[in-house]
């Protein structure tokens, strides 16, 4: 599967460093290509890309995909693990959800949450670190709920642990659940730790 980045950070390189050593080709966009050693232009990514994930902070998301633009993005399935926090660490879209302004902007490109309310480092092999832990898929399209799945199957998550909450609406859940996230993370003083359902 052709896997393209929007960012070069830690979430990008850490998801594209397991899915290329899982077979898949791997592509990391940046607004300055010349400054990050491996990768190429936003637009680039994103059309020789079947998964775009969104890989860059949840304020940029939009504006990025409008310079990407409707017909580069149709037809290929997001992978939205941004956090839309402003500047300022407050909500941006309070009541609603960054991933269904995404869908609702663009409608012919599928849009799947996921992976939005725990620290990258329990992203893999999260059985390894805790006892039951959970991880939250939105959308509206079951085909591309069911592609990134299979994503997170490989990345080590266990099918019981997917959690998938319904359409692309529930993904205002998860996204509010940041300041749940921060929370915790002042409290336990560790990020190694999933927000779960105890079921």
């Amino acid at each position: 599967m052709r896997i393209g980045f929007i960012g070069t950070g830690t979430i990008a390189t850490a998801l594209g460093q397991h899915f290329d050593t899982g077979g898949h080709t791997v592509s990391y966009g940046s607004r300055n290509p010349r400054d990050h050693e491996g990768s190429v232009s936003i637009a680039d990514a994103v059309s020789s890309a079947e998964i775009v994930v969104t890989a860059i902070p949840g304020r940029a998301v939009l504006d990025t995909l409008e310079e990407i633009g409707e017909e580069a993005l149709a037809g290929k399935v997001i992978m939205d693990v941004s956090v839309p926090l402003s500047a300022d660490s407050e909500l941006l879209f309070p009541n609603d959800s960054l991933a269904r302004k995404i869908q609702e902007k663009y409608p012919r490109t599928p849009v799947v949450k996921t992976l939005n309310t725990m620290n990258v480092s329990m992203m893999f092999g999260p059985y390894d670190k805790v006892a039951r832990p959970d991880v939250f898929v939105s959308g509206d399209s079951d085909e591309a709920k069911a592609t990134v799945k299979s994503l997170l199957t490989e990345m080590g998550w266990r099918e019981e642990s997917i959690l998938d909450l319904g359409g692309i609406e529930t993904a205002r859940g998860t996204e509010h659940a940041v300041f749940l996230f921060f929370a915790a993370f002042g409290a336990v003083k560790s990020p190694t730790f999933t927000i779960s359902i105890s079921r």
